[in-house]
């Protein structure tokens, strides 16, 4: 078991101990093979660092990380229509078509989280 900072946290990598917030609340749990959006989201949940298992080495290459890579753009499209289905039948508005317009940029924009700390 060895402690990892999440900037050196790579998919593939499992958990050795539950990740808690400062109120004890599970954010992930023991045995989680973490993947990108789950090293993201412990990044916006400002965890600093995390236990890891030695045994299991992250898997970067090969069959699971393509599949990572094809889910992402996937969940973007699934996030986009999910959006413009709130926005159907009120686009009429020039306000509503503006939020919209930047909705959208966020949503496809990297993360700010990711490159601050």
């Amino acid at each position: 078991m060895t402690k990892v900072n999440i900037r050196d946290l790579r998919t593939g990598m499992v958990l050795a101990r539950d990740v808690e917030d400062d109120s004890g609340y599970k954010l992930l749990g023991k045995g989680t093979a973490l993947t990108a959006a789950q090293i993201a989201s412990l990044d916006g949940w400002k965890v600093i660092d995390v236990w890891v298992d030695e045994e299991k080495p992250a898997k970067e290459s090969g069959k699971g990380a393509a599949r990572e890579t094809r889910r992402e753009p996937s969940a973007l499209e699934e996030a986009r229509k999910r959006l413009r289905a709130r926005f159907e039948g009120r686009l009429t508005n020039q306000w509503m078509k503006s939020l919209l317009a930047e909705a959208e940029a966020r949503l496809s924009a990297p993360r700010f989280w990711r490159g601050g700390r």
